[in-house]
């Protein structure tokens, strides 16, 4: 980070391609602006880090990071970060989606607890982003209400982008510069801490486990596991102390999202869930739990009707369907009226759609992730020694600008020397007449005696004008070994690119298509269901008016 100026940043996005439109805030550790990319015209977020915090490096290494793991990545629960960098005055930035809505804690704030459907909607999306960093071998960190964010032009309602993946952790986190566990604060919100965060203990997947439990406490009870004025305190109590039981402070939950909760929330990281995969398929439980029954009649008078899900809640959409199913097997048997089997086969086959392209998005989700993991460590490693050669050649630069003022002040120190030697010896020839007799040899043996000590005197400082000069010349060899490392360092850097710009760049088309195909497969049950609904509606009236 550069001490002596700071670039002027909307002439240095503009030099990049943005222009920049207006200021959106600032945080500890950077500012956001509202930008408009100048090639396409989208507007973007511009993330820029201080340079006036004590700690600007390590923001600097941890934006970097972040755009390490979210480059070219395509997921629609994951903020997309579309460009970054550093500027010439060694800031950060990255250029991000510019999302529409509110964060999860201003929702809480204005309108108290969710229902618990649209809780575990939520989480179950938080969970699906945090897959994809954890396979790419990236920890979040700070799951927080504020970090989930709920997005107004998203596929769904409640479409949840998990944002601010600035203390992100990766399993070979440079000690030095970027994500000790604590530096000199603790690194997560207190609100939402894992005990083993709290002690200073390297993160793990299980570690986002934590503020799950506790974001998701929050939805359902309306407020966190542990509050309190006092950060430290709360910090004590998610280290040492048991959460409040949920179902003793909210009633009518379903026994297996209490118990989801807890696990989540257990101090000893190897007694919670596993993956985030797992809490995945925890939640789907919980929906047919929560989707429950409902009470059947007999008559078609008295039949039920299911409600119609939110738009994207899958889960929901597939009780719908399988309620339906249910009731058109009880008033109709294995026999029902034409247009309902029809409606009841589409239903199935959507179904089985759904099924086959899901698998198909996450195995191409995967994929992507796995192989962008690889090229992550890679690029972390290749910033690691640009980060140590980069200190090692500011040093060595030191140095040379050092020993060439001690090769300068060496030389000075002979010139002033042969001047003092040229005047003693000129006064010497003055001494010495034309014959003994007419010089005056007291005078001539003591110049002689001063001359032959200025001469010794000679020795030692031609010594240490090469050593002096010695030392330049290593320093001077060690400065352009270092830039030639710098060089073959920055073609790595090209080399990763180009494997970015080909590799990672099909891999999130592929995922991004299949999942743009999960979408429609999900979208297509909605219809089907609907139309089945339709359907049943249909023939329950004309049976009810046939005194069925």
């Amino acid at each position: 980070m550069s001490a002596t100026y700071k670039v002027n940043v909307p002439a240095e996005l503009l030099r990049l391609g943005y222009t920049l439109l207006r200021r959106l805030g600032e945080g500890s550790t950077a500012e956001v602006f509202e930008a408009r990319h100048n090639a396409t015209g989208r507007r973007l977020a511009v993330k820029v880090s201080r340079a006036d915090v004590p700690e600007a490096p390590l923001i600097v290494a941890r934006m970097q990071t972040e755009w390490n793991v979210g480059r070219g990545l395509k997921h629609p629960h994951l903020v997309q970060t579309l460009d970054g960098g550093t500027f010439s005055d060694g800031r950060a930035w990255l250029a991000m989606e510019l999302l529409v809505g509110h964060d999860l804690l201003q929702e809480l704030e204005a309108h108290g607890p969710l229902a618990p459907a649209r809780a575990v909607h939520i989480t179950r999306q938080v969970c699906e982003a945090l897959q994809v960093l954890h396979r790419r071998g990236a920890v979040h960190r700070d799951i927080k209400p504020e970090n989930v964010f709920l997005s107004a032009d998203g596929a769904m309602a409640d479409h949840v982008k998990v944002i601010d993946l600035g203390i992100l952790a990766l399993p070979e986190d440079d000690p030095e510069r970027a994500h000790e566990p604590t530096g000199h604060f603790i690194l997560g919100t207190p609100l939402y801490l894992a005990p083993e965060q709290a002690r200073g203990h390297a993160p793990d997947p299980r570690t986002d486990l934590y503020a799950v439990g506790g974001v998701l406490y929050h939805m359902l009870a309306g407020r966190p596991p542990f509050e309190g004025d006092d950060p430290t305190a709360i910090v004590a109590h998610h280290v040492n102390d048991p959460v409040d039981r949920l179902d003793g402070l909210v009633s009518d939950l379903p026994p297996s999202l209490v118990a989801l909760v807890h696990q989540c929330l257990e101090k000893q990281r190897e007694d919670r869930p596993s993956s985030a995969a797992e809490v995945v398929s925890a939640l789907d439980r919980v929906s047919d739990d929560l989707a429950g029954g409902f009470q059947e009649d007999a008559s078609l008078r008295g039949a039920p009707l299911p409600p119609i899900p939110p738009p994207g809640h899958q889960g929901e959409w597939l009780r719908l369907a399988e309620n339906l199913e249910h009731l058109v097997g009880l008033f109709w048997g294995k026999q029902p009226p034409g247009d309902l089997g029809r409606g009841l086969t589409a239903v199935k086959r959507a179904r089985s759609l759904l099924e086959r392209s899901q698998a198909e998005a996450e195995k191409r989700r995967e994929a992507a992730d796995l192989a962008a993991r690889h090229r992550i460590e890679h690029r972390e490693r290749l910033q690691r020694k640009q980060r140590r050669i980069s200190s090692a050649l500011a040093r060595m630069q030191a140095r040379l600008r050092d020993a060439g003022g001690a090769v300068e002040a060496a030389a000075d120190a002979v010139a002033a020397h042969d001047e003092r030697y040229f005047a003693r010896l000129a006064a010497l020839r003055e001494q010495v007449g034309e014959t003994v007799q007419t010089t005056e040899l007291d005078a001539v043996l003591a110049v002689q005696t001063e001359v032959d000590g200025l001469l010794r005197e000679r020795t030692a400082l031609t010594k240490t004008l090469k050593e002096a000069r010695d030392a330049e010349r290593g320093a001077a060899e060690a400065v352009a070994e270092l830039k030639g490392e710098e060089f073959e360092l920055q073609r790595a850097f090209a080399d990763q690119e180009l494997e970015q710009e080909e590799d990672g760049f099909r891999n999130e088309q592929v995922a991004a298509a299949a999942a743009d195909m999960q979408t429609n497969a999900a979208r297509g049950f909605e219809r089907a269901a609907l139309r089945l609904l339709a359907l049943y509606c249909g023939a329950v009236a004309g049976g009810a008016r046939r005194g069925g």
